[in-house]
């Protein structure tokens, strides 16, 4: 008879060693063989195993029928060699079974030949269906490698055919063969696909564990900076599209009311994902709670000299084990959460993008830019480490209920002293912290709203010295998050100090229950040996990690669950009507217009219908009411009214942006264009099926390169590419960037000055090729002569929109006549409509035509563009050449210490190390207690109380001054620093950074030093000195490891460098892709309505999408090196703890028990502590990065350079001003943008300055506020004979006024916008509002002077534009410049503002930016400009005199002469002071 004894020969071993109760005679009685059937148990445990694999293996096969072929249906190396070993396998089954004698055995072996022949098939099944090989065949190749090898391990085969060992032995090599085979990869095998798997895809996961896909980029970034495309190589699964598409589907059916909407829907779409990381995180468990049992049986083994040697080596052997499983298990838990975190972050940012694009037009209102860019750059963050914390948290609470489980069967009743304990505490930690979390989010967000509307009107702020006064509310703001910060950190600190303390305080519990039931006599207790005191310990330590777990992962559990409340809250709000696809294709050739080569095709369906309609932005107050109105199709219609008369918002309801109230409406258009090289018309729809309809408006300009913006995602035509940048003038502008038209563009183009930035959203309009052509005031910042040559290019009579159905918002009364039809507004209402003789002879009086453009604002006007456009001859971004560095950055730390105080982070260090060696001193007085006598055990228990007490006090202090310090100091001069930083940077630096980097630095880096660098810290320097307590332990218990412990640590820093090296690379380079994303969502909030109105949101997806997998590929392979840290920590932990074990074996008899046992129970946890330790450090050092781009803020250059102050009181007291021999340039290497500029400006005088676009207006205002660095300036400016270059920059831009073309207003009330510094009474407030014609605006609103200005549509841009001249007359100074600043309001509010000027403002100096004549030819003097130089300087009257000059010329395209250069005939409306507009006779009534 066949008898197989591998497996009693293992049991009695392990039985032995596990449980000194159990013996092979009691393994055989009880267990050999199942009742009723004579079938050993072992057996059929095995036969069972086998018909679940061949379960297993069969469901392989039949799903992988389903599933595209990944290799070519061709044999090749791999596969030959996988059925030879699959023959031998199946043979030796066979072979097997004919040899086994036992009836049962043949059972086992039928079940094996099936096994074999399944597994075979899966094999090459999965060989061709799958991408990476094989985890279900490798597994089992592992498992029948170990089965069918054990027979080799027995100590005897007598009795065994040599046939049968033969059989056994080719069926455990080629199995064991099959593991290799299994884990080969096959990628070059694979049939190409677009994008192909990454690399990471295609190994097998006993190859993963080795890293080979993270190895070699650790090692380029040691050597050198690594760069973003280098990271792109991902899991197709974690890019955004498939992650996007899965959450979407989900979230569309679920119900969107639920309270748990976001979270069901995210277990809908990924919970085989969510799911996943369970297995490995049990058999982490399993492998924890079986080193309590070595432990014990190690101190037994020490103890016991009875105990055989042979028992010691399979300890050794079964410690390995342990360890490589903990190991496995460890890396595949961690890369499973890993996978989920980077999956989910793409998945939630995606959705949150296409909910923005999805979002109403008032919704995205009151969201405003900055709130916005916070559910991007925290919410999602906090959201998907959520996941982590809860993986963490099931996992510590399991561990609890085991650890009590096991104290159950060692100390009976004692477990539920610690058991109620343990409870106490966690109930304990979950306090009511949820209100003061949402108090410091809130106030985060108000902070960065305030931030965020102040960043995107920097440049004029800083122009108008405004930077101090708002500095000081931003820093308010900031020490109110601040203090809503510490109150979190209180409650976050009691809970984590509760939590700390725990383990101690529960084996305190523990021995004073244990000591006590004993001395009475209950539950017949053992004495308290060594033994028993430290797996009691073990067990008890194992409660270590779990009961932090559950205090540090609450607070930030509950904040995950805020921020997805949050983004659940974001993803509820109101969308936009998803429209019907009303519009109907056509087809057919071009006709046979003139207008062929243009690409148009003439619409044949526009239809704009509305009857009495009533639109309002929120369902309460009606900003249109009873609008009638229908479109003529093919017709150019011109809309003009005074400010606020509700233009913009005509448009805006035509585009179905705001709610229709009242009334019926029809909106249908098709577009049409016909490709440069075919005839045919391709018909292009967006996603509702609605076909585009191309708006402009005059400063939504798109953070792209020039020429993306104005294609977006329409076909490039080159021929009418060409003649859209003709038709718009922006040839000569396009020729002088660097990059020409593949120039980037800043945030909403402040590299361009208004004029093109006007042109570009027209061109952008035209190139559409829409036939609803939509243009909100498009002109306004255009001079005379850019002016009549667009308005001719795109409406003359072969111009590029005649034809199409067009409504244009202007203020241009010499434009009127060509209009096909006049619509004229009045308080939200229509009061004319018709042709302009219909309308003119039905007694219509014209205000003409504002912009109240509800799309939101640029910068200033200033020719920022030739600061900023110039500097992207370096189109690599600056954040990335920072990576170079490699070294640990000290100077990160000494500036972190800094901001705390030398002796309060001093202080602190010193209160860490204290407490820190109060819990190693009560550990080192557990192994004196654990030797002691028994007698005074109880005086003992309570000295080991007396220090539990005095850490948890400790414990506490830190805790508290550590919040203290951090939130009061710390995060506060921090903040200052930075923000003063960014305050004073020059203006060069301004209009070249995008927003979307500065508030990444204000969010996502703020938010690192505030809470990840801070504890990071606190973490590293407790785990520093346990660790080393934990090495000092097992110094004294096995001597010789001290050693090799010189040696691990040289390699461990040398490991730690090298990980290092690359990983803040990865920090960095995460952080740097992120500010493109912040800056595209910011953009698009903001430009919602434009981007809407081109049907471009598929675009702007794909680029959220693009940025999103670039960022992505960051996050990625930075949780992949850590993941590759962890692990190197536990194949450490594994040298260490199995190096100990065998010593302890071979050295029994000089071994110290005591110490043993201590250093046995610290090894359990070893491994936690390690990976707790260094990933401590190694967030603190990625940390420091943050810390670094902070301190890059803080130490910009000043744009203050004069060291010599001059700054005279009561300056300037006349207001004059002299230019002598004036030059500038914007850089070295970029000619001059001012040519010798001589002109002098007596005090009082109001001067005009005009000229075409880029003739140098902007810079010469530029150049008055010392805008420029006075190294690239030369000749002198002065004002009242001071040169302005010897007065502070403060001082001298104090002394002016400005109101620039774009009205910037920031994120507060109206009394703060206007009285920035509170120096003004409201009665002056008032008085100024009644002279700028705001006074019944302001004072029908609820809150009046104290109404808050979310953001810049709050008011139309003419009553914006009225604000800002309040604020300048509030201001009260000698000099105010105007510059552009009644571009965007009809003529009869710049007849008022001129009123204003002349009443309000006499004796002042005012210097006026205009293109439109009328609003400058009463001044006293006229400088017009022409590439930097002086033309003309003159009074406006000599100049209009000739006809000949640039004045005159400029001033004639506008209509405007001087009475004796009228051309004969013509009809004149007088102007005063001499002047004469000529109109058409129609319009002399007008």
């Amino acid at each position: 008879m066949l008898h197989d004894v591998s497996g009693d020969y293992l049991y009695e071993q392990v039985g032995y060693s596990l449980g000194k109760q159990v013996s092979s005679d009691w393994y055989h009685e009880g267990l050999d063989v199942l009742p009723f059937t004579g079938v050993p148990t072992r057996d059929a445990a095995m036969t069972a195993g086998l018909v679940v694999a061949i379960t297993a293996l069969l469901f392989r096969i039949l799903s992988n029928r389903r599933l595209p072929l990944r290799l070519p249906n061709q044999l090749d190396i791999l596969v030959l060699l996988k059925i030879l070993c699959g023959h031998v396998y199946v043979v030796g089954s066979i072979i097997l079974l004919v040899y086994a004698e036992e009836p049962h055995r043949l059972i086992f072996h039928s079940a094996g030949i099936v096994t074999a022949i399944a597994f075979t098939g899966a094999s090459i099944s999965e060989h061709y269906y799958s991408t990476a090989p094989s985890t279900l065949t490798c597994i089992f190749a592992i498992f029948g490698t170990t089965l069918y090898g054990s027979l080799f391990f027995v100590p005897h085969k007598m009795g065994i055919p040599s046939v049968y060992l033969f059989a056994d032995a080719a069926v455990a090599l080629s199995l064991f063969a099959l593991v290799f085979l299994e884990s080969k990869n096959k990628r070059r095998w694979l049939i190409p696909t677009d994008p192909p798997p990454a690399y990471e895809s295609t190994l097998a996961f006993l190859v993963k564990p080795f890293f080979p896909h993270i190895i070699p980029i650790l090692y380029t970034g040691y050597r050198r900076r690594i760069t973003l495309p280098e990271l792109h190589d991902i899991p197709l699964h974690l890019r955004s599209d498939p992650a996007t598409e899965q959450l979407l589907a989900a979230l569309a059916t679920e119900d969107k009311t639920s309270t748990w909407y976001l979270a069901k829907s995210t277990f809908k779409a990924f919970r085989g994902n969510f799911l996943s990381p369970i297995f490995p995180r049990l058999l982490v468990l399993a492998g924890t709670f079986v080193q309590v049992a070595l432990v014990e049986q190690l101190i037994l083994y020490v103890t016991d000299k009875s105990i055989p040697k042979e028992r010691g080596t399979l300890l050794i052997a079964v410690y390995f084990v342990v360890y490589v499983t903990l190991a496995i298990a460890n890396y595949s838990h961690s890369e499973k959460v890993n996978a989920f975190i980077v999956l989910y972050r793409s998945a939630l940012t995606g959705c949150l993008y296409a909910k923005t694009l999805r979002l109403t037009s008032m919704a995205a209102r009151e969201i405003g830019q900055g709130a916005a860019t916070t559910y991007m750059s925290v919410d999602v963050e906090k959201a998907t480490s959520g996941f982590q914390t809860m993986q963490e948290l099931w996992a510590a609470v399991a561990t609890i209920i085991i650890a009590c489980t096991m104290l159950w069967y060692k100390a009976g009743l004692v477990m539920f002293a610690p058991l109620l304990f343990i409870v106490t505490l966690i109930a304990s930690t979950i306090v009511t912290w949820g209100s003061a979390q949402k108090r410091w989010l809130a106030a985060m967000d108000i902070r960065i709203q305030l931030f965020t509307s102040v960043l995107g009107q920097l440049l004029p702020i800083k122009l108008g010295a405004y930077e101090d006064a708002l500095s000081a509310k931003i820093t308010a703001l900031r020490m109110r998050e601040t203090a809503a910060y510490r109150s979190f950190l209180y409650y976050i600190n009691s809970a984590s100090t509760l939590s700390n303390i725990g383990p101690s305080a529960s084996f305190l519990v523990t021995l004073a229950a244990y000591t006590v039931m004993r001395a009475n006599g209950w539950g017949n207790l053992e004495p308290l040996d060594v033994s028993r005191i430290f797996t009691l310990f073990t067990i008890v330590s194992l409660l270590n990690a779990p009961l932090n777990m559950i205090g540090q992962s609450l607070p930030s559990l509950f904040a995950s669950f805020a921020s997805l409340g949050r983004i659940q809250r974001f993803l509820q709000l109101p969308e936009k009507a998803v429209e019907a696809d009303t519009a109907e294709e056509v087809e057919g050739d071009m006709d046979g217009t003139s207008r062929l080569d243009t690409g148009f095709k003439q619409s044949s369906v526009v239809e704009v219908s509305l009857d009495k309609c009533t639109f309002a932005w929120d369902d309460k107050t009606p900003v249109l009411r009873d609008i009638t109105l229908e479109l003529a199709p093919r017709e150019l219609h011109m809309v003009v009214g005074s400010v606020a008369s509700g233009k913009s918002s005509l448009l805006m309801s035509i585009l179905q942006e705001t709610i229709l109230v009242g009334g019926s409406m029809t909106v249908k258009a098709q577009k049409a264009y016909r490709a440069c090289d075919t005839n045919t018309v391709h018909l292009s729809r967006n996603h509702s099926g609605q076909l585009r309809r191309g708006v402009s408006f005059a400063v939504d300009v798109l953070t792209l390169k020039l020429a993306v913006d104005i294609l977006l995602d329409s076909a490039y035509d080159e021929v009418f590419y060409g003649q859209v940048i003709n038709a718009c003038g922006l040839r000569q502008d396009i020729d002088a960037l660097p990059r020409r038209d593949m120039t980037k563009l800043g945030d909403k183009g402040t590299t361009l000055s208004g004029g093109q930035r006007q042109r570009l959203a027209i061109a952008r309009a035209v190139y559409a090729r829409a036939d609803l052509v939509l243009l909100d005031d498009v002109f306004s910042a255009l001079d005379g002569e850019t002016e009549a040559h667009v308005f001719a290019s795109l409406f003359g009579q072969e111009g590029l929109l005649k034809g199409k159905t067009t409504v244009l918002v202007t203020h241009g009364v010499h434009h009127l006549p060509s209009a096909d039809k006049v619509i004229v507004m009045d308080a939200g209402m229509i009061s004319h409509f018709g042709s302009f003789e219909e309308v003119r002879d039905a007694g219509a009086t014209f205000a003409l035509a504002t912009s109240e453009t509800d799309a939101g604002s640029g910068g200033l006007a200033v020719k920022a563009g030739a600061t900023a456009v110039f500097s992207d001859n370096n189109d690599e971004d600056e954040e990335q050449q920072w990576v170079v560095e490699q070294s640990s950055r000290m100077g990160a730390y000494a500036f972190y210490i800094k901001c705390t105080g030398v002796i309060r982070a001093y202080g602190m260090f010193l209160l860490i190390a204290i407490w820190s060696g109060s819990a190693v001193l009560a550990n080192a007085y557990l192994s004196i207690l654990a030797s002691t006598s028994r007698n005074h055990f109880g005086l003992w228990v309570a000295g080991y109380g007396a220090l539990v007490a005095v850490d948890l006090s400790l414990l506490a202090v830190t805790l508290i001054c550590f919040a203290y310090i951090i939130s009061t100091f710390t995060a506060t001069h921090i903040h200052t620093a930075e923000l003063a930083g960014v305050m004073r940077s020059p203006i060069s630096w301004i209009t070249k950074t995008p927003i979307g980097k500065i508030l990444n630095r204000f969010s996502q880096d703020l938010r690192v030093s505030d809470e990840e660098f801070p504890y990071a810290f606190l973490n590293f320097a407790a785990n520093i000195i346990s660790m080393s307590s934990t090495f000092l332990f097992i110094t004294l218990a096995t001597p010789l490891v001290a050693v090799a412990l010189p040696f691990l640590a040289v390699f461990g820093t040398y490991f730690l460098r090298f990980y290092l090296a690359t990983s803040k690379q990865f920090r960095r380079l995460e952080a740097e892709s992120k500010s493109p994303l912040y800056t595209l969502f910011g953009s698009t909030v903001s430009g919602l309505v434009t981007v809407r109105a081109f049907g471009a949101q598929d675009f702007f997806r794909s680029q959220n999408a693009a940025f999103v997998n670039e960022s992505q590929g960051a996050l990625h392979h930075r949780v992949g090196g850590q993941l590759f840290l962890r692990v190197f920590l536990l194949w450490f932990q594994a040298i260490i703890g199995w190096s100990v074990a065998l010593l302890a074996v071979r050295m029994r008899n000089t071994t110290a028990a005591a110490f043993l046992g201590l250093a046995l129970a610290r090894l359990v946890t070893m491994g936690a502590s390690l990976a707790h330790l260094l990933n401590s450090f190694a967030s603190m050092e990625n940390g420091s990065i943050s810390i670094d781009r902070i301190e890059e803020f803080a130490k910009l250059p000043t744009e203050e350079k004069i060291t010599v102050v001059n700054d005279p009181p009561n300056w300037p007291s006349a207001g004059s001003l002299t230019f002598s021999n004036f030059s500038m340039k914007y850089r070295d290497d970029l000619p001059l943008a001012l040519k010798n500029l001589s002109f002098d400006v007596p005090g009082g005088l109001k001067i005009g300055i005009c000229g075409r676009t880029g003739s140098g207006k902007s810079s010469t205002v530029l150049a008055l506020f010392r805008g420029i660095d006075q190294q690239l300036v030369n000749g002198k400016i002065s004002i009242d004979g001071v040169d302005i270059s010897t007065v502070s920059l403060k001082h001298l831009r104090e002394s002016m006024s400005i109101v620039t073309q774009d009205p910037f207003l920031w994120h507060g009330s109206i009394r703060e916008n206007l009285d920035v510094t509170n120096a003004c009474t409201d009665s002056e407030i008032w008085e100024t509002l009644k002279l700028v014609e705001m006074y019944d605006a302001i004072s029908t609103l609820h809150d009046k002077l104290d109404h808050l200005i979310v953001d810049e549509e709050s008011f139309s841009k003419g009553q914006r534009q009225l604000l800002c001249l309040a604020r300048a007359l509030l201001r009260k100074k000698k000099i105010i410049v105007l510059d552009e600043s009644t571009s965007s309001m009809d003529h009869l509010t710049d007849e008022k503002i001129r009123h204003v000027v002349d009443t309000q403002m006499g004796g002042l100096t005012v210097l006026t930016i205009a293109h439109r004549i009328s609003t400058i030819v009463n001044y006293n003097k006229i400088l017009v400009l022409d590439s930097g130089s002086i033309v003309e300087f003159d009074d406006p009257q000599v100049l209009l005199s000739n006809p000949d000059s640039r004045f005159a010329r400029l001033a004639a395209t506008q209509g405007i002469y001087h009475p004796d250069t009228v051309p004969t005939g013509a009809a004149v409306k007088e102007l005063g002071d001499g002047m004469a507009m000529v109109v058409t006779e129609d319009l002399i009534e007008v």
